[in-house]
């Protein structure tokens, strides 16, 4: 490798790879510097002031980060760690002289500028009431979420869903936190073993918290389960993973099988902006994951678009959603799924219409009557400035295969049955024809006798 360089300014990409470079090792195994790489073009790229605070920010988190888990992370190796320190002591003073502070009041800079501290409501919670549960960090690493390849990772143990819900003999709550877990093993991240939907509502969604380090941390949260009570200190809230200290982003989160489906920012302690969603997405892309097809709700999982337009439009959710290339309809998966369940609800309507219309004597289970059934319901379909009261298309064919899918086709004519062999009847006598006239026939007269 190349000696380590003091920067003075930002590096091109040419000579960053020059300065990082290091013998039998691949760039491509390493998420995060691949991470580094990209943000230095972007800087170059971008000519925007506020544009580049936000990238040298980001790359700011991404050297911290490259720093804090390359000597115990495959790939990543260790001779580049000169360069990217000499890199980010370049970016930290860089990007405090850009905010105005000194290089020691940079972290509380950034916190300020890109945390989220606890809201009135979870202050409320943890300090007044002491309704919280706090970790320490030994016992949050357990929930520390790891990635490789783009796929998330968690520690699982027996029991893991359910350590924060088991009652003590007096009444009181214990948490498995202060117990040290036997045979952990690192598996595919799924949400659902963090879900709870009595605190979210959702099946298969669990809790999140992303420190202000990119760590990423999932366990499941309960409100006042057990006998959790004011002072007892039994609940679990985001709060939770770092003591109540700032954290970059809160909420829900969907993982099926290691990949991130969707996020939600629902986190009442920290309530989260939109800004801090694209610190989140950012922080997922230095770990290698595509963000492109993540879906992300607001706080009420009304809306939601995909991270590509969410990027696309710099955070700007009302942009995302109404100006991106797909409608807002399509873009709603909640809207989708009310779709669906409302369109099945109406077929079920339909199919007891027509069954009402047949045991009625109303209409007869032919397709004559069918079609009759189809055009008479078809005139409630349209109000009287001639638009369809569905989103969907109602006509004929559709009412006619809603009868076929509950009641199967039209019945067809049954055939005369068979006569059995030895039983049938001898045949007719042929019929004479009928004598051809020139006209009608007139019985003949009487012969009258004297």
């Amino acid at each position: 490798m190349a000696g380590a360089r003091a920067y003075t300014t930002t590096p091109t990409l040419e000579q960053w790879k020059k300065d990082s470079s290091v013998a039998l090792a691949r760039r491509q195994d390493d998420a995060i510097l691949c991470r580094i790489d990209d943000l230095l073009v972007q800087y170059g790229a971008n000519g925007s002031a506020f544009g580049r605070i936000q990238l040298k920010a980001d790359l700011f988190f991404t050297l911290d980060y490259w720093l804090k888990v390359h000597g115990r992370t495959p790939g990543m190796a260790k001779g580049r760690q000169p360069a990217v320190y000499e890199l980010y002591k370049y970016t930290a003073h860089s990007l405090a002289a850009a905010l105005s502070c000194t290089i020691n009041t940079l972290p509380e800079y950034l916190e300020r500028h890109f945390g989220r501290k606890l809201s009135y409501h979870g202050e409320h919670l943890d300090l007044v009431g002491q309704f919280a549960t706090y970790l320490t960090r030994a016992e949050v690493e357990k929930y520390r979420l790891s990635f490789r390849k783009g796929k998330a990772y968690m520690w699982m143990w027996p029991g893991k869903g359910h350590e924060l819900t088991r009652p003590t003999a007096d009444g009181g709550l214990v948490t498995q936190e202060r117990q040290q877990p036997k045979g952990m093993k690192l598996v595919l991240a799924e949400s659902e073993s963090a879900s709870n939907k009595n605190v979210f509502g959702l099946k298969q969604w669990g809790g999140f918290a992303m420190s202000m380090g990119r760590d990423l941390y999932m366990a499941r949260h309960h409100c006042g389960e057990g006998s959790a009570g004011p002072g007892s200190g039994g609940n679990f809230y985001h709060s939770s993973y770092l003591a109540g200290d700032p954290v970059l982003c809160a909420g829900t989160i969907l993982i099926e099988q290691g990949i991130i489906k969707a996020v939600c920012n629902d986190s009442g302690h920290y309530q989260p902006d939109q800004a801090n969603f694209m610190s989140f997405l950012q922080a997922l892309m230095m770990h290698g994951v595509n963000v492109q097809n993540i879906a992300i709700y607001d706080y009420d999982r009304r809306h939601c678009v995909s991270g590509r337009d969410f990027l696309q439009r710099r955070g700007n959710f009302a942009q995302a959603l109404l100006l991106s290339d797909t409608t807002a309809y399509r873009a709603n998966s909640a809207a989708k799924g009310r779709y669906v369940s409302e369109k099945i609800e109406h077929k079920k309507r339909v199919a007891a219409l027509w069954k009402q219309a047949v045991d009625g004597h109303i209409v007869a289970n032919t397709l004559e009557g069918r079609l009759f059934f189809a055009e008479k319901l078809l005139s409630n379909y349209v109000r009287r400035d001639g638009q369809r009261t569905h989103a969907y298309d109602v006509n004929t064919t559709w009412i006619l295969e809603v009868i076929a899918t509950y009641y199967g086709p039209v019945p067809t004519a049954r055939p005369a049955p068979p006569v059995p062999k030895g039983r049938q009847p001898p045949p007719l006598p042929p019929r004479a024809p009928p004598k051809r006239t020139n006209g009608p026939q007139l019985p003949p007269r009487p012969v009258r006798t004297h």
